[in-house]
């Protein structure tokens, strides 16, 4: 049986099949649909399967989806009450993933209180999700009491076990369960290296086909680095993954500059820690400060400069996949039709195979260019983004992207010959090579570089 993928037993840093075949994520957030209480049951399919479509049509493969929504969580009323209603939500949307050859990741829970309280800052804005769940109230008086206690516990799994026993456990469109949305939000260190511990070996057993990871909030405030080396070092987790945002109130000035930055460094940041298993970029997008809303720059971003960042750059600085966009409906994505930017990053990795290439990240600059790079054992792939062209100057100031002519990078000395994917045009053009140097064509943003290597 090849269906089912895990991290690469030679080259860890990637995914594969179990028969060595890599699969590279190319992926988005289709979490739920917003006030999904307000459709039919088949508005909400319809938009689930209109978002799922758009992205495999423009070269996705890969999807995330909650379930501790109200459309899909299998015990919504009381305390070990399952739906099978909402179970079959859940079977629809694996449907769904079969048939549109996507891969999906399931979030089995997102809230952070057991009772209602005033004062969030994540239920300010039009169409935010409820971090609300009072089911658990006469459980748990906080979140504290929550995961030290042995009821719930058992209701956490037996949700699992709901939904295990479906047969979602032996479908290859699911390949991953993820314990918990930004889980440092509801408990210290401690606690949540507690409850993670007791909880992977289980979800593992559970769904023994498939990876279990857990994750964590933003990467942007000073004391984000210990939550991430705890991650890191939490034993039984698949994949490692890493929430960032463009977010003008963020303590590290890396939040609050050039997203390719960002996005970059976010994957550095998990590779320092753990370079033998995957780094994916799970969440990335754009917020008003401290994360109090979706950000005004989605309305000005009809082109997606945005977007092309959060999805190039992780993979160039050594990412598994794609960068993984949060606000994909009519807040951003959808409303602006972007999903062709998917198709853009498929097209400009197509042929290339990471765990054959064994890519080293690297990277470097020139006056104009920030250069992503991956130094593999048959091409050099390089990512050039102009240092000049961002959010500030394009969305901000609207200073429009200039076209880069007679730009040269370095490249090895024996290069004769290379080609370069213009995203912005969706084109190949030849790069010529002399003494070390390689001639950029005309391009505007951003270009793609691959060189094969000649070896003596």
């Amino acid at each position: 049986m090849n269906r089912f993928i895990a991290p690469n037993p030679a080259v860890p840093r990637y995914f594969s099949y179990e028969d060595g075949r890599t699969y590279l994520p190319i992926g988005q957030n289709l979490c739920f649909v917003r006030h999904s209480e307000q459709y039919t049951e088949e508005e909400v399919f319809a938009l689930f399967h209109r978002w799922m479509r758009r992205l495999a049509e423009n070269g996705g493969n890969f999807a995330r989806v909650w379930l501790g929504t109200p459309f899909f969580d299998v015990m919504p009323e009381r305390p070990g009450e399952f739906s099978a209603e909402n179970r079959a939500h859940v079977l629809k949307i694996v449907e769904f993933a079969e048939e549109l050859g996507l891969k999906l990741k399931f979030t089995l829970e997102h809230f952070r209180r057991v009772a209602p309280s005033a004062g969030s800052d994540v239920e300010q804005f039009p169409g935010a999700v409820n971090f609300n769940k009072p089911l658990y109230s006469g459980l748990a008086d906080s979140m504290r009491d929550y995961l030290a206690s042995d009821r719930c516990r058992e209701l956490y799994l037996a949700k699992a076990q709901f939904l295990a026993e479906a047969g979602i456990g032996d479908s290859p469109a699911v390949i991953a369960w993820e314990l918990w949305n930004e889980i440092n939000c509801i408990g210290s260190i401690d606690e949540i290296r507690a409850w993670s511990d007791f909880m992977l070996p289980r979800l593992r057993k559970m769904f023994p086909h498939q990876m279990v990871v857990q994750n964590l909030g933003s990467f942007s405030g000073d004391e984000t680095f210990r939550w991430y080396d705890y991650l890191a070092e939490q034993p039984g987790n698949d994949f490692l993954q890493v929430h960032r945002y463009l977010d003008p109130g963020a303590a590290l000035d890396v939040c609050r500059g050039s997203v390719d930055q960002l996005a970059a460094d976010s994957i550095r940041e998990l590779l320092d820690r753990d370079a033998g298993r995957p780094a994916i970029l799970a969440e990335v997008g754009a917020v008003e400060a401290n994360h109090s809303s979706y950000s005004h720059l989605y309305e000005l971003d009809r082109e997606g400069t945005l977007l092309h960042d959060q999805l190039f750059a992780p993979f160039f600085a050594g990412s598994a996949g794609s960068g993984q966009s949060w606000h994909w409906d009519e807040l951003y994505i959808d409303r602006h039709d972007l999903w062709y930017h998917f198709r853009r990053f498929a097209r400009a990795v197509e042929g290339i195979d990471p765990v054959a290439e064994a890519f080293r990240p690297f990277h470097t600059e020139t006056h104009r260019l920030r250069l992503w790079g991956l130094r593999g054992k048959s091409h050099l792939l390089l990512w050039c983004r102009d240092k000049t062209s961002n959010w500030q100057s394009e969305l901000q100031r609207n200073i429009p992207a200039e076209v880069i002519s007679g730009e040269s990078i370095p490249v090895p000395e024996n290069a004769t010959e290379g080609s370069c994917y213009l995203p912005w045009e969706d084109r190949w053009r030849e790069l010529r090579c002399r003494a070390g140097r390689g001639e950029l064509p005309p391009f505007r943003r951003s270009i793609v570089v691959k060189i094969p290597l000649v070896t003596a």
